[in-house]
């Protein structure tokens, strides 16, 4: 099975930057339009190397809601807003 390359992917927007309260590693979760149809949620640390997870969804809206979930997930962990 191929994997879809990074070039297939498309910045949308950066939904959320996230730290924890010590410490200076940054969160980040963004929404990609997906070569073909979709959107997909990712989650990175650093860098869009270092992903932590990532879902296709079909819509920006579902998009946005399942990010929204993310960062309130994050909040619950103790992580605060990057740029506090």
């Amino acid at each position: 099975m191929t994997r879809p390359s990074h070039a297939q992917l498309k910045l949308i927007e950066v939904a959320w930057r996230m730290r924890p309260p010590r410490g200076d590693t940054v969160t980040t979760c963004a929404l990609y339009r997906v070569g073909g149809s979709g959107v997909e949620v990712r989650s990175y640390h650093g860098n869009e190397h270092d992903l932590l997870g990532s879902h296709r969804v079909v819509n920006i809206r579902t998009a946005r809601q399942l990010a929204q979930e993310w960062h309130e997930a994050m909040i619950g962990k103790g992580f605060i807003d990057a740029n506090e």
